[in-house]
């Protein structure tokens, strides 16, 4: 919520869109997505967190797979965004993180 003062001076209540989720199990769009890169590249590890409370608006992914070795990072990040682009699609923002599994 945010206060703002409008021509009048008195103090008026603007309600934004929040949203919580109440639970430490992992949210189902965290599940679909990390599904979604697990049946399309050779996961070493991944990490899904939905970081916009529980409503699917913001993610930080994190994936080490064998399918980046030999590529650049733009190009292993290019690659998360194409399997995703449906998702991607429906977000305000997404952090991702890649490695190869050659360090």
């Amino acid at each position: 919520a945010v206060v703002s003062t409008q021509s009048t001076g008195r103090p008026r209540l603007l309600v934004t869109h929040v949203c919580r989720y109440m639970s430490t199990d992992v949210t189902p769009s965290e599940a679909s997505i990390k599904a979604k890169l697990e049946r399309s590249l050779k996961v070493k590890t991944i990490d899904v967190q939905d970081i916009s409370g529980g409503c699917g608006a913001m993610f930080q992914i994190y994936v080490e797979a064998e399918d980046f070795n030999g590529m650049r990072p733009l190009q292993q990040h290019k690659l998360v965004k194409n399997i995703l682009k449906e998702d991607v699609a429906n977000m305000h923002g997404l952090t991702i993180k890649t490695q190869t599994t050659n360090r």
